[in-house]
């Protein structure tokens, strides 16, 4: 697994599941996961287990992260500053 440096996380993207009753054309970046992983400069603000949405590509937005694949799992590497929030109770 990835140790992060300085202010980076790795977070684990949330699966989507296509509907098979209703055909949806899926073309939304990932914007939620769970943290797996956080750098030094990060630990004050964000601990492995808190589930977060994060920003995405879009028009007026800027959000650049790093697929990394590990046994055929996704992850996610950023910086925590690409955080928008951490939800709370999401069990």
């Amino acid at each position: 697994m990835l140790r992060p440096l300085k202010d980076k996380i790795v977070v684990k993207p949330d699966v989507r599941v296509k509907s098979s009753i209703i055909e949806v054309v899926m073309s939304e970046k990932d914007n939620m996961g769970e943290v797996i992983a956080v750098g030094p400069l990060a630990a004050d603000k964000l601990k492995v287990g808190d589930y977060v949405r994060f920003g995405t590509m879009g028009k007026d937005e800027y959000l650049s992260y790093h697929e990394y694949y590990e046994n055929n799992e996704r992850y996610l590497v950023m910086s925590w500053q690409d955080v928008c929030f951490i939800e709370e109770n999401c069990a």
